[in-house]
């Protein structure tokens, strides 16, 4: 019967005898002082991912493993031709040649800092490559990989630009504010699509936009109000689903969807309002006329360090209704007059400078308080 030999066995491939037992690594994981927990049993089964010399590995009939299957569990067939896949392993494959594979990386994520390295990078390289899209098994060595390391931006960068699998999204913005690491734009867009919240792609700019306010909405940080409410459950270690079955593990996993989907979707129900108030009424509507002489509004606001402020102006003096005055303190005020068929614009302006500290709404010449003006409000009757 023909056997591996070394030179037949991918790089990444761990191999039995040869690379630490999974019971060694996870003593160096705790020893290094690794932000996980050990669960009882972890290590103690046989390393089943590790590639076994003494089995035999030759051509034969072939057909598909079960999923889960260790590499002994392989008939020969089947470990050549996961050797031959795992050393180009972007081609479709079994789900347990996937898992198989997966598994051997998670320990390399484990061993020393270039295995760990070797490691990121090649689960990295998977996430672009199109026959693994979706794998639940990668998104969560993944997540494993960042929070080994407590490296949030790189976790939120790849959150933008790959994205977790919808099942993982909620637990790794969860993982990602435990991490002190803010929402990003990218990553609000990534989770509207993932959730189905937006059915439109949103622009970099208007992404930006939203994120400042949502954050302005909920009087915090969005990944860190989410957190909050959490409480201690928050970073309390769970068991930790691992495709080694050997790597019985466990880590904080809050699941920040349930509390992000609410606020997020309210925040498009503002932005699709904002865009469909009532258009400017006709000339010919009498009674439009006479409720706009009857009715006012007035938003103010000073001079901003918000990236928006010259835009905002820009935008504001075209307006009909905008003035500029010193107060008392001979400071500068933008002012600009809304009648109630021009609120279409006022909302259009309202979403940049709601969070700025100098913008003050004035209704039939009373100050309203920021969180009394939203679309709707019975304060603006």
């Amino acid at each position: 019967m023909a056997k591996a030999g070394t030179a037949a066995v991918p790089p990444l491939l761990r191999i039995a005898g040869r690379d630490r037992s999974p019971a060694d690594l996870l003593e160096a994981a705790v020893a290094a002082g690794l932000p996980i927990t050990v669960l009882p049993g972890g290590g103690q089964l046989e390393d089943g991912a590790a590639v076994d010399l003494t089995l035999a590995a030759q051509p034969g009939p072939l057909d598909t493993p079960p999923p889960g299957a260790s590499y002994a569990g392989l008939s020969p067939a089947q470990r050549l031709a996961f050797l031959n896949w795992a050393r180009q392993p972007a081609a479709p494959a079994a789900a347990a040649f996937q898992q198989l594979y997966i598994a051997n990386l998670e320990a390399r994520l484990l061993g020393s800092e270039s295995e760990y390295s070797a490691a990121r990078q090649e689960l990295l390289r998977l996430t672009h490559i199109p026959a693994w899209a979706g794998n639940l098994w990668l998104g969560r060595a993944m997540l494993l990989c960042f929070w080994l390391t407590r490296d949030g931006p790189g976790l939120a960068e790849w959150l933008a630009q790959s994205g977790a699998p919808v099942p993982l999204l909620g637990v790794a913005l969860g993982l990602q504010a435990l991490l002190g690491c803010p929402l990003t734009p990218g990553e609000l867009g990534v989770a509207l699509a993932a959730w189905t919240i937006s059915q439109s792609e949103l622009s970099p700019d208007l992404l930006k936009l939203r994120l400042a306010s949502l954050t302005s909405a909920l009087g915090e940080e969005p990944l860190r109000y989410a957190l909050n409410r959490l409480g201690e459950q928050a970073s309390r270690p769970q068991p930790w689903r691992t495709a080694h079955r050997s790597l019985r593990i466990a880590l904080p996993q809050p699941d920040l969807r349930p509390l992000l989907e609410e606020p997020l979707a309210d925040m498009l129900v503002v932005a699709d309002v904002v865009e469909e108030t009532a258009e400017p009424a006709s000339p010919g509507d009498g009674a439009a006329a006479a409720d706009d002489g009857a009715w006012q509004l007035v938003l103010e606001f000073g001079h901003s360090r918000s990236e928006f402020f010259n835009q905002v102006l820009a935008r504001c003096q075209r307006l009909p209704g905008f003035t500029q005055l010193l107060d008392e303190n001979r400071t500068l005020v933008y002012r600009v007059t809304f009648t109630r068929s021009e609120l279409r614009r006022f909302w259009q302006i309202w979403d940049y400078v709601q969070g700025w500290s100098t913008a003050k709404v004035y209704v039939n010449g009373t100050e309203l308080e920021k969180w009394k003006v939203w679309p709707y409000s019975q304060y603006l009757r």
